[in-house]
Formats: C-alpha cells, sequence, structure tokens
C-alpha cells in the first residue's frame, strides 16, 4: 500500500508557496503622517472689572509626544454658560468652532530649520551686503501668548445651549427619564465655610484653546477654564502719597463691602523684618484658623499721568496682593512724576477678580533731603597753605564738598565756588601767621543743593 506521507506534505509545502511568494510584495504607500499640536493645559485667568485677561504656553511638541510642534496657530473660543453638549458630554472640536464665539487668535513663529554644517566659503568682496531679515514679532514655542476679551451686556446674558440639547429633552420626557434640574449649592471656590444657605452657583464664561498645525489640523482642546461674571469689587478712592528720602507711601480708604481678614496673616519673614526694624509690637506669625468667606486684597499700580500722551498701560507694583489698606514703594525718583491707582482684588477659586483702577493720585518727589555731615576733618598748617582732610560722605547723590573757612567773629564762607569731589583740600590762599577756623559740608546733586550741617570745626594757620 502506497504511503500517504510523501502527498500530504506535498499539499501542505503547495499551500504555503503563495504565502511565501507574497510576503516581499509592496503594499499600497501609507498615509503621510499628520501630527497635530499637544493639549494646552495651563490657561490661566484675570479678570480687570471688564477685561478678561488670558494667558498660557504655547506648546512645543504634538500629541504624540514629538517634537518641535507643527503649529501654526492657536485659536481661543469663549461661551457664556457651561461648555458641553447634552448630557454633559464634552464638545468636540467642530461644536467649538462654529457654536463658541473665537476670542481671540495667536500666530507662532515655526521653529528654526535644523543647522547643516557646511565648508566656509571665503567672503566676496564684490557681493552685495547681505539683508538683515525683518524682526518677527510671532511668539516662539514655549513662551506665554496672552489674549483679552472685554465682557459685554450681551456675552453676559447670551447663554449658551447646544442645538441637541432640546431635542434630548423631548426625547427624555417622552421615555419619562425626568431629571430635576434645581441647581445644587456648592462652597467650591468660594470660600464661605460658615455661610448658610450655600451661596447659589454664578453665570460663568467659559474659555477654551485650541492648538492647530501647519496643515490645518486641530489638537485637542484645552479643559474649558470658567470665569465668573459676578461683579466686580468696588474700587477704593484715591489713595494718598506722600514721600521721603527713601520711598513713597500710599494710603487709602476701605471701600464699602470689603471683607477685611478677621486676623491679619503674619508670615515668618514679616515677623524677622519687623523685629530687625525694633518693631516692640510686632505680632507672631499667625494664620487665620477661622475663615468666614474669603478676605479681599489690593494690589496697587502706577499708571500714567491724566492727560498723558503715552500709550503706557498700568503696571501692577505689588507682586502679590496684599490685606492691608497702605503700601510702600522703594522705588524713589526725585524730579519725576509719579501716579498711582489701586485695584480691589477678590479671589473667586482659581480666577481673580480685580475691581476698576481707583482715581489715580500723582506726586514729584522733591529732594529737600540733604546727605550726612562730614567726621573728622583734620587741617595741617605749612608753608605756602593749610591741608584739609576728612572722612567721605556716603550719599547716593552726593556732589561733592564746599570748604568753609573764616577767622574768629566772622561766619565762615566757601573757599571755592565749585565742590571738590575729593574727601582733601589744600587752602594755598591762607595768609601765613593768621588763625583760620575750617569746616566742610557735604553737598548733593539737586536743585538747589542740599547742604549737609557742618563737619567739626578745626583751627590751623599757614606757615
Amino acid at each position: 500500500m502506497r504511503s500517504v506521507r510523501p502527498l500530504l506534505l506535498s499539499v501542505l509545502l503547495a499551500s504555503m508557496l503563495p504565502v511565501a511568494m507574497s510576503c516581499g510584495k509592496k503594499g499600497p504607500p501609507l498615509a503621510p503622517l499628520r501630527p497635530s499640536p499637544a493639549v494646552i493645559s495651563d490657561v490661566k485667568a484675570t479678570r480687570l472689572a471688564d477685561t478678561v485677561q488670558l494667558q498660557f504656553t504655547i506648546p512645543t511638541g504634538n500629541a504624540d509626544g514629538t517634537t518641535p510642534a507643527d503649529l501654526a496657530y492657536v485659536d481661543v473660543f469663549a461661551v457664556t454658560g457651561k461648555a458641553e453638549g447634552p448630557l454633559g458630554r464634552a464638545l468636540t472640536v467642530r461644536e467649538i468652532e462654529t457654536l463658541a464665539t473665537r476670542v481671540g487668535r495667536v500666530e507662532v513663529q515655526p521653529p528654526p530649520p535644523e543647522e547643516e554644517e557646511e565648508d566656509a566659503a571665503p567672503a566676496d568682496p564684490a557681493a552685495p551686503p547681505v539683508v538683515a531679515a525683518p524682526v518677527d514679532a510671532r511668539p516662539v514655542q514655549g513662551t506665554v501668548a496672552r489674549v483679552e476679551e472685554t465682557l459685554t451686556d450681551t456675552l453676559r446674558t447670551t447663554i449658551f445651549e447646544h442645538p441637541d440639547a432640546e431635542k434630548i429633552a423631548r426625547v427624555r420626557a417622552a421615555a419619562g427619564d425626568e431629571i430635576d434640574e434645581a441647581p445644587v449649592a456648592s462652597t467650591e471656590g468660594s470660600g464661605r465655610t460658615l455661610l448658610w444657605p450655600q451661596p447659589q452657583p454664578q453665570v460663568s464664561r467659559a474659555y477654551i484653546t485650541i492648538p492647530y498645525s501647519t496643515r490645518g489640523v486641530a489638537g485637542p482642546p484645552s479643559t474649558p477654564l470658567a470665569v465668573p461674571l459676578v461683579p466686580a469689587p468696588l474700587a477704593p478712592p484715591a489713595p494718598t502719597v506722600t514721600h521721603d528720602a527713601a520711598s513713597f507711601s500710599l494710603t487709602w480708604t476701605t471701600p464699602p463691602g470689603v471683607q477685611v481678614p478677621l486676623q491679619p496673616t503674619v508670615t515668618e519673614a514679616a515677623y524677622k523684618e519687623a523685629v530687625a526694624a525694633g518693631n516692640a509690637e510686632a505680632s507672631l506669625p499667625a494664620r487665620p484658623l477661622v475663615t468666614y468667606g474669603t478676605p479681599h486684597t489690593y494690589r496697587v499700580y502706577e499708571v500714567p499721568a491724566p492727560g498723558s500722551t503715552t500709550a503706557a498701560s498700568p503696571v501692577p507694583v505689588n507682586t502679590a496682593p496684599i490685606e492691608t489698606a497702605s503700601f510702600t514703594d522703594p522705588r524713589i525718583t526725585f524730579g519725576v512724576p509719579r501716579c498711582y491707582a489701586v485695584r480691589t482684588v477678590e479671589k473667586r477659586g482659581a480666577i481673580t477678580i480685580e475691581s476698576p483702577l481707583s482715581p489715580p493720585t500723582c506726586l514729584t518727589a522733591v529732594d529737600t533731603y540733604p546727605p550726612p555731615a562730614p567726621t573728622g576733618l583734620v587741617a595741617v598748617g605749612s608753608g605756602g597753605g593749610v591741608s584739609l582732610i576728612w572722612e567721605p560722605v556716603a550719599a547716593p547723590d552726593l556732589a561733592g564738598y564746599l570748604v568753609l573757612r573764616g577767622v574768629e567773629g566772622e561766619a565762615l564762607k566757601p573757599v571755592t565756588e565749585a565742590p571738590v569731589t575729593e574727601a582733601t583740600y589744600r587752602d594755598t590762599t591762607a595768609q601765613p601767621g593768621v588763625m583760620y577756623i575750617y569746616a566742610v559740608v557735604a553737598v548733593d546733586r539737586s536743585t538747589p543743593a542740599n547742604a549737609s550741617p557742618e563737619s567739626n570745626r578745626v583751627r590751623e594757620s599757614a606757615r
């Protein structure tokens, strides 16, 4: 009987032959890789009265982790109300683009091309000069971008509602699936831990950023950032501004409705500073154990003078808001007008809401503060004059010294018209044998100059 094993082996090899032959066959070309920029995850917002200031970091990579980002621009969208679809689902990119309001667009510079090593060719003297490329004002990847929106009555009252919301509601009503739509009170971000009943939720405006590649491919939308549309706190009245030789001092009146802390916060650094200044009533470091709402704070701004033609924006002077209605600015500059205004600051969760600017107060600091008096004046008489030497004065605006001379019973008068800059002087006009009285005063660079008190007086004569 003939064996069937060789026959089965032949059939098996024949069936595998097409598979083996097809392993090297090329398939259809793959679609080119089209990465999308990575999601923006650090969107922050601050409300200055009716202006919302947004900032975020421009992505440096793509959603798949590759770098640099294939990024052309970033669009910022906003809706008033909840930025969500029916049943609380997140909005798609297409829905955001068609249903939300585009607040602004940030164009982004492309990343620099990779440098290739080339042999340096000798410069051609006859070649035309290289014209520098124009400066690209667009931000680069990895830098912070800013977008602003001014809130209007229309934006505040036009509440976003998804087009499918009504249809979903009818379907659920027909199915008998009723939902309690009454809002649930929340204390998140309110700081009002002791209030009852709890405050009702407030209407917010949600902001979303979407990055786009150079091919128009949208990256993932950022998590909506809700900015409360509650009324801004009241601004303080115009501050009172004074100055001394070292700083400006500001005080203002607490506006109505402002909540002050039950117990002022005292940091370790503030306590050490008060002790170093010799304050016998310095408060020990402490923080409030019980809060009744979030206390308001203040931020001081330097503003352009009224009627100024410059387009400078108000600049905050204090980096962190302060609890007290007073502030000291050590940036003293004499002869230059300085204008200040104050905003009341309210904290709502992660969002800071500031009041409109207070009326400004301007003050030009006048230097009426003389330098300290010189000390250690010594005089030595010799043939042809009297040599003087004294301890130099430490003053930032010191112009020099005036050497005073006189005789018994007369007022001392300057020996020279202009101040001397060194802490030494030789009086070659002294008459031999005449006993003179000498003193030195320090003068600053103000107009008119401020003169210090006299140094110690000495008596000496030329030989």
